[in-house]
């Protein structure tokens, strides 16, 4: 009798720790992530000085970002949503994206989003400011929904020789306030450069730094959003 308890209890403990480190969250990843969007104009407008720009667009997106140390996909978004440029300096974006994400082994998040965002934006002579601010309605299978309000604000200082832009360095910070938890819980970092190829093409090359109270608390990482627009 003891010899057959035994291989059975070693067997149900190898089972479990198995099972534990394949749910076991963890608390800091190394992430590449990228974000493509194209973007269709609907409306054009002229300015007061008769210089031509989109007032309304349309922009389709999808995002892949590879995560745990960079072994295997954790975020898969797609979605679609609308730019209304009031005037140069001020914008109105709805849009809405469907995610899936795997924070670590054993966990799968799937939710609808759905989001209204007012840019400010003003340009001076050597650098510009845009300031982002977002109401986001979060639809969770499993999960509780939620709301989040963020605030991103981006510096750019573009880098011009004879009058054409070479590129353009920048830096963004992003905090989230979930009004569930009552809290700041999450705190977005970028730094990278911008570069536009074309009128119809441009790309950032960005680090990025993400602390949150969810897994994993910190990421660390590098990214690229490639930028499409279809005249």
């Amino acid at each position: 009798m003891k010899i057959t308890i035994l291989p059975l209890f070693f067997a149900v403990f190898l089972f479990s720790a198995a099972a534990f480190s394949q749910t076991t969250p963890i608390k800091s990843d190394f992430q590449i992530w990228n974000d493509t969007s194209i973007t269709f104009p609907l409306i054009k407008s002229k300015d007061k000085s008769g210089k031509e720009f989109d007032r309304l667009t349309f922009s389709v997106n999808g995002t892949l970002r590879f995560g745990r140390n960079v072994s295997r996909p954790v975020d898969e978004r797609i979605g679609f949503g609308f730019n209304y440029r009031l005037n140069k300096y001020i914008s109105f974006v709805p849009d809405a994206l469907y995610r899936g994400n795997q924070p670590f082994q054993g966990r799968k998040d799937f939710e609808s989003r759905f989001r209204f965002a007012v840019n400010l934006e003003n340009k001076w002579k050597k650098f510009s400011l845009v300031d982002r601010n977002q109401i986001e309605y979060r639809l969770r299978n499993s999960r509780k929904d939620s709301i989040r309000y963020k605030n991103r604000l981006r510096l750019n200082i573009p880098l011009v020789k004879n009058k054409k832009e070479l590129f353009t360095p920048f830096v963004s910070d992003e905090p989230y306030y979930d009004f569930q938890a009552h809290s700041w819980n999450r705190n977005e970092f970028f730094a990278g450069i911008g570069k536009r190829f074309n009128k119809n093409f441009s790309a950032d090359i960005f680090y990025l730094f993400v602390k949150d109270t969810s897994f994993p608390k910190t990421v660390n990482g590098i990214g690229v959003n490639l930028k499409f627009k279809v005249n």
